[in-house]
């Protein structure tokens, strides 16, 4: 009796132990994951401040080296840049180096490419910006992807049907991802903003369309 006693005490201790680990767990990690996260955008940005020459470093004239000036530097860069890119005599400018630039060879490929992405998913105009639904990766199983556009060229004459670009994220990190050519008929326009599907996508379906991140238990 008093072994059965001992052995129903210590399966408690155990259960409690466990329960408060994974309870710990659920706490801890998030927290990690957000913080390593963010120092490494942070690390990202301060890598910029090396494109600099060494004489107009920050660290050639500071006594000592402050974390997170990359950061501060790199918004504050994509703040002017956006404010400069607003004018029309900048707008010129910066047309003209897109054209320099498109005419490096090897080079002109990747930076046209990730800038009609980028352009696509994040321009202000709704025009062009569609979230769309697809069955993938087989039959019965949807995902939520971006449209790019119509397929031409070469793919237009290819299938049957006309072909749509679809570049679908991956969990967690959005930036990466798939490139699939789509059946019109076969492809669902959603009517959330690519903001919504982002936060979708990044959350694993956790923080739905219309739904704050920090809002209550799902329905």
């Amino acid at each position: 009796m008093a072994e059965q006693r001992k052995k129903v005490a210590g399966g408690i201790v155990r259960e409690g132990l466990r329960r408060y680990f994974f309870a710990g767990l659920l706490v801890l990690l998030p927290l990690v994951i957000t913080i390593w996260f963010l120092g490494w955008i942070i690390s990202l940005m301060d890598s910029v401040l090396e494109l600099l020459p060494f004489s107009f470093h920050p660290n050639s004239f500071l006594p000592f080296a402050i974390p997170g000036l990359g950061a501060l530097f790199t918004l504050a860069s994509i703040f002017l840049l956006g404010f400069l890119a607003t004018s029309v005599v900048t707008r010129r400018l910066l047309t003209l180096w897109d054209r320099l630039l498109s005419r490096i060879p090897i080079f002109r490929g990747i930076y046209t490419s990730v800038q009609k992405l980028v352009e696509t998913i994040f321009s202000q105009e709704q025009s062009g910006r569609k979230v769309v639904l697809i069955e993938y990766p087989r039959k019965g199983i949807y995902t939520v992807g971006f449209a790019t556009g119509l397929a031409g060229g070469e793919l237009e004459k290819r299938g049957e049907e006309r072909l749509v670009n679809i570049f679908v994220p991956t969990t967690p990190n959005p930036t990466a991802g798939f490139y699939l050519l789509v059946p019109e008929k076969e492809v669902q326009t959603l009517a959330m903003t690519p903001e919504e599907a982002f936060k979708l996508i990044v959350s694993g379906g956790m923080i739905r369309p219309g739904e704050k991140p920090d809002s209550g238990n799902s329905k």
